[in-house]
């Protein structure tokens, strides 16, 4: 089951999914797009129409994807949005907890709905997080703190289900080509925090490429899956990167990002 599963990653994850022989859930709030997206799988996939920022709506789709398929052994947490390029300053609060709302505690909503159901198959959960939760994310400030409330989510659920025999793992990803990233780039201070990293790393990568280091992880149950190749370096130095938000902040690029985001959101 993959929320968020109709289209960039969560679409690519689905259709390669399908490639290995798995039945797949695709659980989205846009029901056209996800019933389109079923009508290329084919009989192996079926569309369940489910706002992560509903615990009623997760649960009644999860039970829902359960009996079709009966029962779940993997789900994909996955389902996010870019939210407002803006200063914490600026922002909108109500556009800034809605990020909150989509991309942390939809996961949480996706888990506890869930959980029942992966219990009696012991089964595997990927929370997809992002390079957002160990790096500063200036004018994004929304997503970013979703980002690391994952990963602390992750951490807390993996000790909570030690010995029932549900693995846990969370997803690390640098700048993937969709939609969001590339949103994200041109409209907020993220863009110059990746121009400022050498080469090759501040450049998408290929969805396709992704969608496969999923697939991967989840047929070996990983803890951490990683997309590009350099994420485990920034992840596991994410204490020297902290030091350099000192520099980022006098950095002229990121300035003008920062001047930039609080003319373009004004606050109410």
């Amino acid at each position: 089951m993959i929320t968020g599963g109709a289209q960039g990653i969560g679409a690519e994850v689905s259709r390669q999914l399908v490639d290995h022989g798995a039945r797949v859930a695709i659980l989205d709030c846009d029901i056209a797009s996800a019933s389109r997206l079923v009508a290329e799988l084919g009989g192996a996939a079926a569309a369940f129409e489910a706002d992560v920022r509903s615990i009623e709506s997760m649960t009644t789709a999860c039970a829902a994807a359960a009996e079709l398929f009966g029962g779940l052994d993997a789900v994909v947490a996955n389902a996010g949005i870019a939210g407002p390029a803006a200063t914490v300053a600026a922002v909108d609060p109500n556009a800034w907890r809605t990020v909150i709302d989509v991309n942390l505690v939809g996961v949480f909503h996706t888990v506890v709905a869930a959980l029942p159901h992966l219990r009696q198959r012991r089964g595997y959960l990927l929370a997809v997080a992002s390079i957002g939760a160990v790096i500063s994310g200036p004018t994004v400030s929304g997503y970013m703190a979703s980002k690391s409330g994952v990963e602390s989510l992750v951490r807390s659920l993996r000790i909570e289900l030690s010995g029932s025999g549900v693995d846990v793992g969370i997803g690390y990803f640098g700048l993937v080509d969709t939609g969001l990233a590339r949103d994200m780039l041109t409209r907020s201070g993220l863009g110059a925090v990746m121009a400022a990293l050498p080469g090759a790393v501040g450049r998408p990568i290929p969805v396709e490429a992704a969608a496969a280091q999923i697939v991967a992880g989840m047929a070996r149950r990983s803890r951490r899956v990683y997309a590009p190749r350099w994420v485990p370096i920034l992840v596991d130095l994410r204490v020297l990167f902290a030091v350099g938000d000192r520099l980022l902040a006098v950095w002229p690029p990121m300035r003008r990002a920062v001047r930039a985001a609080e003319r373009t959101e004004a606050h109410p």
